[in-house]
């Protein structure tokens, strides 16, 4: 009675082990997505906290209209726009004196001659092209005048000045002036600003012109 009572006890143990081994496991994995499937979604549109007004910082408001303190330290860096037309002088400083020589837009005559002898310099002293600073801000190619071309030039531009409007008679002194011939080479110039390096001035190639005579 004894030895069926513990093959009994012995048949049951073994059921139930076979049953729980026959159990699946469940994984971390599967746990988790069952948590957070359960898992209260949090309210739609929830404001942010609300930061302590002690906390904040204003914003400084700058007044453009403020006056400039002079004494106040200049950005070594800080380039100012040219703010005007470029000129001869900008682009040659070397070549001013012999600007400031030309006879002024109100003597045409004086200007004339100025003219035809600088344009004869020029023609005996031509620039030529080079190779450009692409970096900064010039072209590939760059022509780089002489100083009597430049001076020509401006001798051109302000003579043609001086005939705009002018009278019959002057034009036709001007024109003997210069032996009928009212054609001159002139230049365009232009500046350019390169953040950390500087102002830089580049004329263009020469310009066929005429005077107005």
């Amino acid at each position: 009675m004894r030895f069926r009572t513990a093959s009994a006890i012995t048949l049951l143990i073994a059921a139930l082990a076979a049953a729980a081994c026959s159990k699946p496991t469940e994984l971390a994995s599967e746990a988790n997505a069952k948590g957070r499937i359960t898992a209260k979604a949090a309210p739609a549109q929830t404001a942010p906290p609300e930061v302590p007004p002690e906390l904040l910082l204003e914003e400084p408001q700058l007044d453009p209209n403020a006056p400039q303190d002079p004494n106040a330290p200049v950005d070594p860096n800080a380039i100012i726009p040219l703010g005007r037309a470029v000129t001869v002088s900008d682009y040659r400083s070397s070549v001013s004196g012999d600007i400031a020589a030309l006879p002024p837009v109100s003597d045409p005559a004086a200007l004339a001659a100025a003219f035809a002898d600088w344009r004869g310099r020029a023609a005996a002293s031509p620039g030529a092209m080079e190779d450009g600073a692409i970096p900064l801000g010039a072209d590939p190619q760059e022509y780089r005048p002489s100083d009597a071309e430049l001076v020509a030039a401006e001798a051109g531009d302000r003579l043609a000045a001086a005939l705009s409007g002018a009278d019959d008679a002057t034009k036709a002194a001007v024109s003997t002036a210069l032996g009928g011939d009212a054609s001159y080479k002139r230049f365009d110039y232009r500046v350019v600003d390169v953040m950390g390096s500087g102002r830089y001035f580049y004329a263009s190639s020469p310009k066929s012109a005429s005077l107005p005579l």
